[in-house]
């Protein structure tokens, strides 16, 4: 793909140049050029707690190759697995599982044979006139994963999505949509880092998940992105009649991370499961937002944000759950948790209910408090260091959501990559 290159990236020529290379239907380049129109009228995700300062869109540049053969994680060895460098891609499939899944770049989706059924799912519940990082990720849309799970599959093996930005002020705008077939089982493993350091760059990721009915969904998310990297996030699931939807992810890196959960329980026994683990040191800032909403009776839900904060860090949790009036027999529970390691540190924990039924099982809790000196003394007086107190402190009050990650491999890959920012 050829470089455009434009002093500002937010132009309709920009956009028809981006839908032609890839070869777009009209009502996808419609929806982009909609995008654009309202982007100057909206407004950045910001509250009370949130401020987004520094963001510079019109010196992104959304068609900046990147080499998908050379990435920081060794893919090779992988059964299943699809590489976004910047706006480049490249994917590969097991010969075993090619009769079961479908896996290739939302690109190649649109232009072989698969266009109707993007059109009838995507953007099926992601709204872009939220805010201006929806508008833009519409508008410059650049990269994106399609996965289709046909019925009744297994796959024991997970299929990877490894996401690299390689080069400074780079846009890389992914949608992903992932539709999961009846009764079928699968692992979904999604790696987000980069090989910058503090330079400039935007990252928008949108993930449609949609379950069919009886389906089993693990989607995993490890976040390490780059010092210097704005990064917004939603993530829309849509389990059907009797669908489990489990969600573990980290957030490690990043600048500024905005991110948006939804979850809509429409039918009979679906399920979701959002477990979120944070670890914020520097300047760092997350906003992180899980809302699930019950619309019908015997839905489940269990949401668990835990977050640790250092140095001048900062983190928010928003956690809403919305039982509706005719979701009797719904339960759910929401927890947040977040430790503060130092004075200049800051956290917020704000969970919310809404029950309009009165037969269902609802419950939260939220603390947010500054590390126990008197557990730090302790531990000192049984022979660890300060440092190793603190740690150990910090593990103790991590470990009720790592206990909510059920695959070995996963725990123990976040578990070192919290082991290695410990100590930047």
């Amino acid at each position: 793909m050829s470089e455009i290159v434009v002093p500002n990236c937010l132009s309709p020529e920009t956009i028809d140049k981006l839908s032609s290379q890839r070869k777009e239907p009209l009502w996808l380049l419609e929806k982009r050029n909609q995008a654009l129109e309202i982007f100057d009228d909206l407004n950045l995700p910001e509250s009370k707690y949130t401020k987004v300062k520094g963001f510079k869109p019109e010196i992104l540049n959304p068609s900046l190759p990147g080499n998908p053969d050379k990435v920081l994680f060794d893919v090779e060895k992988l059964s299943i697995f699809i590489v976004q460098a910047n706006s480049s891609s490249r994917y590969k499939i097991s010969p075993k599982y090619r009769d079961k899944i479908i896996l290739m770049s939302l690109q190649e989706a649109l232009a072989n044979g698969y266009s109707d059924l993007v059109k009838e799912k995507i953007f099926t519940r992601f709204r872009y006139d939220q805010n201006k990082f929806t508008a833009l990720h519409l508008a410059l849309l650049n990269s994106g994963v399609f996965i289709y799970v046909r019925d009744n599959v297994e796959i024991d093996e997970p299929i990877y999505i490894v996401n690299e930005v390689q080069s400074e002020n780079a846009g890389i705008f992914s949608h992903n949509l992932i539709i999961v077939g009846e009764n079928s089982h699968v692992t979904i493993v999604e790696e987000n880092h980069c090989c910058l350091g503090d330079e400039y760059a935007v990252v928008t990721n949108v993930s449609e998940i949609f379950g069919g009915e009886g389906s089993n969904v693990n989607f995993i998310s490890i976040n390490n992105l780059g010092y210097g990297i704005y990064n917004y996030i939603e993530r829309i699931f849509i389990p059907a009649k009797d669908a489990k939807i489990n969600f573990i992810g980290n957030w490690l890196g990043g600048k500024l991370t905005i991110s948006k959960h939804s979850a809509f329980l429409e039918t009979s026994g679906s399920e979701l499961r959002d477990v979120q683990i944070a670890f914020a040191n520097g300047v760092q800032h997350f906003d992180l937002t899980s809302y699930v909403q019950h619309l019908s009776p015997y839905t489940k839900s269990n949401v668990v944000m835990r977050g640790v904060a250092k140095d001048k860090a900062k983190m928010v949790f928003y956690g809403l759950v919305d039982i509706e009036k005719n979701a009797h027999d719904s339960d759910s529970f929401l927890s947040e948790h977040a430790m503060l390691l130092n004075p200049g540190a800051k956290a917020n924990a704000i969970p919310s209910l809404q029950i309009k039924n009165a037969n269902v099982k609802a419950g939260h809790g939220a603390t947010v408090g500054q590390i126990d000196e008197e557990q730090i003394f302790y531990l000192m007086t049984r022979g660890l260091s300060e440092s190793e107190a603190r740690k150990t402190i910090v593990e103790g009050f991590l470990l009720p959501a790592f206990d909510e990650i059920r695959i070995d491999f996963v725990r123990e890959r976040i578990q070192e990559m919290i082991h290695q920012k410990w100590n930047m």
